[in-house]
């Protein structure tokens, strides 16, 4: 049977571990906690670094507006007069403007801004994407609606388009409208065209005689970038001051110069997750992208289905754990395994990896939520089920007070400590019971039991166990008792007074009286869960136990003996005949004992100084 409900249980867990695994899949892969996973995200990964000093940024600020006018009224001219204010013998590595120059506006402006930007070989301009929903075959036959078909790139018009390069400046949203990724490059016209912020890093390193790196993208071309710097770090210099020569332009020798929009009325602002707080300017944005290229810090996301298989091992693995393990080692291993998730989605991240770990995180943290709720509820009703067992064997008081103090561990085991034992037992009952009906004999003893139990109760005394007619109490177990003693006695006194008094309705209902005998002893016992795992009981065994119950046999209708040990603690309380040296059974050596009786005091016989029996 044992092995059968250990099977059961091992098939329950695997059965659970593979649900929790199989649930935190599936969450990770539908990702419905995108936006709070992208925080996260944010949260460990981006942090504030140095600037790249080769990034430089000419902005279109609110000062130069109020010198040049609204931009929506600017000639071409303003921006050939910027081009032909830099010193072509101190000139940029890279001219890139954040700026869009579609079709013809004047004709001499247009003709003056290209015939600029040819005097320099790195003179990139934006294009646009227009995109559009296209139903497309696949490779089975089928149509799919493609809603990203690229229609039209959108180039500078064709003589600006000769002399320089371009790049698109459309940007990649997040689910939080955040922009921390980048689609590299689009195919077109029998053309490949690579995003603005890629095609000026291209073009500086082509400068330097060194190769550009394509970053590594998913499946949609996408790659995201760690962003550098908040607004404001980047050297900003005026546009009006650059083109109206009020600037040194040799500051941008072989530098990287993006010019753009620095100013809010201009619209071209977005949210970035290193300001959280502020949106940055797009040509800034721009500055970031580039200075990420330039030091690799890019990144690709983990594969949708790779994080589901991750999330679905954690999540599985540490509930195995927890379901093999202690308390606070799953605690302590939920801990670590947190701990471990996020030192490894840094360490991923910074080799070039997104991992969205929010899931298997969240995972493991309701797992051991999970386990905190179900370990109390299960403690609650494991202290429920202990107390109600006190409850039939031990005082009230007491129970409360081991409610509050003890932890309730019970096991196999006991503990070696001092306690008072006292034995009561009906004086003739076997002949007794021979002369009245079953159920006559169940109602006497139903009635002498209550009594017995109340004044056990009574003197915070625990109800050890029935053996028939007979019962067995302790004192100073579970729970120290303070005077347990002088409280025995007087336990046995209260037994033979109510024993007296309970005769009167006896008497009268069944035609008989009773009367019981009881002995107490005093002595270190073994108390604790005797048994075994599937049956135990709290008792106490040893010398002590046996020699109560000894001089329980050999007490007389209405006595109450004790052992000398016994009579040594309550002698300033009570008054005790010694009736001798008794041979008690199972004993060797003769044993001194004392006949207590009641008296009116609170505490019986009070003792005044005459030791009767010594």
């Amino acid at each position: 049977m044992k092995d059968k409900n250990k099977s059961t249980q091992g098939a329950r867990l695997v059965l659970l571990t593979v649900l929790a695994g199989l649930l935190a899949g599936v969450f990770a892969y539908a990702a419905p906690l995108d936006s709070a996973e992208l925080w996260l995200g944010d949260s460990l990964f981006v942090r504030e670094k140095p600037v790249d000093n080769r990034i430089k940024i000419i902005g279109i600020d609110e000062a130069t507006l109020q010198e040049l006018g609204p931009f929506s009224g600017w000639s071409r001219q303003q921006a050939a007069d910027l081009l032909n204010a830099f010193d072509e013998d101190y000139a940029p590595a890279v001219i890139a403007f954040d700026i869009n120059y579609f079709g013809g506006h004047d004709e001499a402006g247009d003709r003056a801004l290209a015939e600029a930007a040819a005097k320099y070989e790195n003179v990139v301009m934006a294009s646009y994407i227009s995109y559009e929903a296209r139903l497309e075959p696949q490779a089975d036959g089928s149509l799919r609606m493609n809603t990203m078909h690229v229609a039209q790139v959108e180039k500078p018009y064709d003589a600006l388009d000769a002399v320089s390069y371009n790049g698109f400046t459309n940007t990649v949203q997040d689910t939080d409208n955040y922009v921390r990724r980048a689609l590299l490059s689009v195919d077109w016209n029998n053309e490949t065209s690579y995003n603005f912020a890629y095609e000026v890093y291209d073009r500086y390193m082509q400068s330097s005689g060194q190769a550009a790196l394509e970053p590594a993208t998913d499946s949609r071309g996408i790659y995201g970038f760690d962003y550098t710097a908040a607004p404001g770090m980047y050297e900003v210099y005026s546009y009006a001051d650059v083109a109206a020569g009020r600037c040194d332009t040799r500051v941008f020798q072989d530098c990287i110069v993006l010019v753009g929009a620095y100013c809010s009325g201009m619209m071209d602002q977005y949210m970035v997750p290193i300001a959280r707080s502020t949106v940055m300017n797009g040509v800034e944005g721009q500055a970031n992208h580039v200075n990420a290229l330039l030091e690799g810090r890019t990144f690709r996301e983990l594969p949708g289905w790779c994080s589901a298989l991750l999330a679905a091992a954690i999540v599985g693995v540490y509930v195995w754990l927890v379901s093999h393990s202690r308390f606070q080692t799953g605690m302590a291993g939920g801990l670590i395994f947190e701990i471990i998730l996020v030192g490894a989605a840094k360490y991923l991240y910074g080799r070039g990896l997104y991992w969205k770990c929010l899931t298997p995180v969240l995972g493991v943290a309701l797992v051991a939520l999970v386990r905190v709720v179900t370990g109390y509820l299960m403690e609650r009703v494991r202290k429920k089920k202990i107390l109600d067992v006190f409850r039939t064997y031990m005082a009230p008081q007491v129970v409360d007070e081991l409610s509050r103090t003890r932890d309730f561990q019970v096991e196999l085991g006991g503990r070696n400590q001092e306690i008072a034992v006292l034995f009561v037992d009906i004086r003739g009952f076997t002949s007794l019971s021979e002369s009245l009906a079953p159920g006559q004999v169940v109602e006497i003893l139903n009635r002498y039991l209550e009594q017995v139990t109340e004044a056990i109760f009574r003197h915070e005394g625990t109800l050890d166990k029935f053996i028939g007619d007979a019962v067995m109490a302790v004192y100073n177990a579970p729970l120290d008792v303070e005077d347990y003693p002088l409280k025995a006695v007087l336990t046995g006194l209260d037994i033979v007074g109510a024993v007296e008094r309970l005769n009167d309705g006896l008497e009268r209902d069944f035609g008989v009286r009773i009367a019981c005998g009881v002995g107490i002893h005093c002595g270190r016992a073994i108390v604790g869960n005797i048994g075994c795992d599937v049956r135990m009981d709290y008792t106490a065994i040893g010398d002590t136990v046996n020699t109560a119950e000894r001089l329980e046999s050999i007490a007389k209708r209405g006595q109450v003996l004790i052992s000398e040990e016994m009579y040594e603690r309550v002698k300033e309380h009570f008054h005790g005949e010694f009736l001798g040296e008794h041979t008690l059974k199972g004993k060797q050596e003769k044993i001194r004992v004392f006949l207590v009786e009641e008296s009116g005091s609170e505490f019986g016989g009070i003792n005044n100084g005459t030791d009767s029996g010594r």
